[in-house]
């Protein structure tokens, strides 16, 4: 005698597949309800990002970081130096939208991060097509913030 073959799925099944799906939904919609909403990274939120970077570092390794960026290629490379010597942190090239460029007058920016987070720094002008946005850094605290122009 023959026994029958089974086709389809059983109620265990698809409750285990339903369930795992009510859980993938709930984790993702939190995220399907803000998107949209953000706006994209400007220029000027990169750069800061990198400054705010470069200062966390010279914090946490007790090292002065110095930061070098070219203006117009946005090319960067940060160095730390303590007394047991000095060497690359990191290097890369700063994410410019097509529309904005980095005004100076300098051919290359410098800021340059202490252990105790005050910072020596050169100031830039982010300048897109509708609007401008000034980048420095705070002498004393080594914060860095935009205004606009």
């Amino acid at each position: 005698m023959r026994t029958p073959s089974r086709v389809g799925f059983t109620l265990i099944e698809m409750a285990v597949v339903l369930a795992v799906m009510a859980i993938a939904s709930m984790l993702v919609a939190p995220a399907l309800s803000r998107f949209g909403t953000q706006a994209p990274p400007r220029s000027e939120d990169r750069l800061l990002t990198l400054l705010a970077d470069a200062r966390k570092s010279a914090i946490a390794h007790g090292a002065q970081v110095t930061l070098r960026l070219d203006p117009t290629t946005g090319a960067y490379r940060a160095d730390t130096t303590t007394s047991r010597g000095t060497g690359i942190l990191g290097e890369g090239v700063l994410d410019l939208a097509m529309e904005e460029r980095l005004v100076t007058p300098l051919p290359r920016l410098t800021y340059i991060f202490k252990s105790t987070g005050a910072a020596f720094a050169d100031t830039v002008l982010v300048r897109g097509t509708t609007s401008s946005v000034l980048v420095a850094v705070d002498p004393w605290s080594g914060v860095a913030y935009a205004s606009a122009r």
